[in-house]
């Protein structure tokens, strides 16, 4: 049964390639040319091969672009793009992992979504890829990301409940964004509310604003229609 890791969708004949393709392209852990050279894997043992890398058009998806023809170069795989806009590519990427359909080879994802596919088995584990030395380079420290990201990566069900930081690792990170919440100073002491530092306290302070002045729209947040 085809399989969607969290950077990559496995089919069985594309499992290997995957790891290739998490240790260099998604991790943005490509060697260069040269160096690859004094490598201890054989980078090249996929030579001539072919796969299709699906995301949504983002700065993100253009770091990893920049990195596909020395991705190519080294290890002789062709990397084809499928870029779509934000709302269509996660409503595709649902679409393509429940239907097991084998058109994408590697996927980029965000944590929700791991949580989301993962127990369904649309997810590939990595860590039979990051643990194989004919796959994953020694040189190739897994470590080196921040933590707070693996754990988000790396989890196991337990009763029904996430548990973050055991278990497997379900996507390879190469991004991540703050969260910063901007607001009106003026209008807060306007209407003597503190400012919120919680989710809760942020519901009560937008519950507050709106009963004091029914014209103010309390907040406002980064997001389209889907």
């Amino acid at each position: 049964m085809p399989r969607t890791p969290a950077a990559l969708r496995g089919h069985s004949a594309h499992y290997v390639k995957t790891a290739l393709i998490c240790s260099t392209l998604l991790a943005g852990a490509a060697a260069s040319f040269v160096q690859a050279k004094a490598e201890d894997i054989n980078w090249r043992q996929f030579e001539g091969s072919s796969i299709v890398w699906a995301y949504d058009i983002h700065p993100y998806a253009d770091a990893v672009a920049a990195q596909l023809p020395e991705f190519e170069k080294l290890t002789g795989i062709k990397v084809t793009p499928e870029l779509y806009p934000d709302d269509a590519y996660w409503n595709k990427l649902t679409i393509q992992l429940s239907t097991k359909s084998a058109s994408w080879d590697v996927v980029g994802t965000g944590i929700q979504p791991a949580w989301d596919l993962a127990p369904g088995q649309l997810l590939e584990p990595l860590d039979r890829y990051l643990n194989n030395p004919k796959l994953t380079s020694a040189s190739y420290d897994y470590e080196d990301f921040f933590p707070a990201l693996r754990d988000a990566l790396t989890w196991q069900v337990d009763g029904g409940q996430i548990e973050a930081g055991r278990g497997q690792v379900w996507a390879i990170p190469h991004g991540f964004e703050n969260i910063q919440l901007f607001y009106r100073k003026d209008i807060l002491d306007k209407h003597g509310i503190k400012v919120p530092t919680t989710p809760p306290e942020m519901s009560a302070a937008c519950e507050k604003l709106k009963s004091a002045d029914p014209a103010i729209t309390p907040l406002g947040v980064r997001g389209v229609r889907f």
